[in-house]
């Protein structure tokens, strides 16, 4: 895995409130109503990592971290390695 930076290591500045960094999406072979993306999201008070269907829009939140840098870092690591059930 390659490396993860924070937004301020990349841009020098904080990761946006209500911004998104989308981690990866699901592989070409899922079935339609399964497929969709990992998004990690700045809310106001933390990091949260949403897994957002393609097929219906719907999301489900998988985990939150604390609006710190290290958040950010764990929230990026773990929707860059879990996978959805």
């Amino acid at each position: 895995m390659t490396e993860i930076k924070t937004h301020r290591q990349l841009w020098g500045t904080d990761f946006p409130l209500n911004g998104e960094w989308d981690a990866k999406t699901t592989q070409p072979h899922v079935r339609p109503e399964l497929a969709g993306r990992w998004t990690v999201r700045r809310e106001p008070e933390q990091f949260v990592v949403v897994f957002h269907y393609f097929q219906n829009s719907q999301e489900t939140r998988l985990a939150e971290y604390p609006a710190s840098e290290q958040g950010e870092l764990d929230a990026k690591t773990f929707a860059l390695t879990t996978e959805k059930k």
